[in-house]
């Protein structure tokens, strides 16, 4: 099994939803939860078009940070994990 370099959740305070994103190494994962729902209603893989893995790396990290901050910006509240 993969370990999680990066992993954060966030839960919509209005309607329970989950938001969930992780990152392994330079592949950043998104998922967007629905209460009561065991499914992932939105999902998205994102990779880099760098030419170096440590680019690439850095570009995951940095796309996870930003994602983030969004979503506290946005009212979402953060889970522990």
């Amino acid at each position: 099994m993969s370990k999680f370099d990066d992993k954060i959740a966030f839960i919509a305070p209005e309607c329970g939803a989950v938001s969930l994103l992780v990152r392994l190494g330079d592949v950043v994962i998104a998922g967007f939860f629905e209460p009561l729902d065991a499914e992932p209603r939105a999902q998205v893989v994102m990779n880099f078009d760098l030419p170096t893995y440590e680019e690439r790396e850095a570009a995951a990290k940095a796309h996870i940070d930003n994602a983030a901050i969004t979503h506290i910006l946005d009212g979402w509240d953060l889970i522990a994990s």
